[in-house]
């Protein structure tokens, strides 16, 4: 049992997206590089004020399952990297467009709980490290807390969950700047039986989505409980489709239950992302 938890929890990963985008205001620059190992893939703004195409792997290691009378419990590994977004006429004179030019890691551990016979929750708690490899060369700490919950509603046409979830990150990076973030998200998730297809003789299934991030950013005087949060205008659409197989699939040893490909907007930017499992 174990070993069959390790190898699903190595192939949980979101995998690359191919040209992601990442919430902004209209005006305002892309938010800050140390944000994307909790963020996911995006275009962030560097220290010096040019911007990295970020791309982040969020892997995961499954350690025990959820059961009724105790917490599932799941070790996440997410990396992200990022290389120069601007055209090198558009760069410093001293700045090149090779190279990495900034990397983070930020693992954690996430516990899963089955609170009821439809619900689950998930909490998560991650500490890491992220470092400009060019420009600035500025290092940070970086830290996120989260809850994610799923409501099932098995009976219903189309077997459809509703998913919603909070995220607080924040960064404390070597040059004195600090920042965080709440993102806010709501969707839906169906799971919808593929008539006539099998593969392997195991029963197919199709898991379209619908989800919709909200961006707050906290203003420097929170630290002494006054001022509001300020709501980054837009948020962020994603709609996407996975391929589910009852018995799951299978590669190198790995273990994986859908393959899945979502399109994600906003009023600024769009991209293509590429998952495994559910988007819960």
């Amino acid at each position: 049992m174990l070993i069959r938890s390790l190898a699903r929890g190595c192939a949980a990963c979101a995998v690359l997206a191919a040209a992601p985008c990442n919430a902004q205001t209209e005006n305002t620059d892309p938010l800050p590089w140390a944000y994307a190992a909790a963020l996911g893939s995006g275009v962030y703004r560097l220290g010096d004020g040019t911007e990295a195409q970020t791309y982040r792997a969020n892997f995961s290691l499954g350690l025990r399952e959820a059961r009724d009378d105790s917490a599932g419990v799941r070790l996440l590994l997410p990396v992200a990297f990022g290389v120069q977004n601007l055209d090198d006429d558009a760069l410093p004179l001293d700045r090149g467009n090779d190279g990495v030019e900034h990397a983070g890691f930020l693992p954690g551990v996430e516990l899963e709980h089955l609170v009821g016979e439809r619900w689950t929750l998930r909490s998560r708690a991650q500490l890491g490290y992220a470092k400009e490899l060019q420009g600035t060369q500025q290092s940070a700490r970086l830290a996120a807390f989260g809850l994610r919950s799923r409501v099932a509603f098995d009976e219903a046409p189309g077997n459809p969950s509703l998913i919603n979830g909070i995220l607080w990150t924040g960064f404390d990076s070597s040059a004195g700047e600090r920042s965080s973030l709440l993102r806010f998200t709501a969707g839906v998730e169906f799971d919808i039986r593929a008539a006539r297809w099998r593969v392997r003789d195991s029963p197919m299934s199709w898991r379209p989505h619908v989800l919709k991030d909200w961006y707050y950013r906290r203003p420097p005087s929170l630290g002494s409980g006054d001022g509001d949060a300020e709501l980054l205008e837009g948020g962020e659409w994603q709609l996407g489709v996975a391929a589910a197989r009852n018995d799951g699939f299978k590669i190198l040893g790995f273990g994986f239950d859908a393959v899945g490909i979502a399109y994600r907007f906003a009023d600024h930017s769009s991209g293509i992302r590429f998952y495994l499992n559910s988007v819960f």
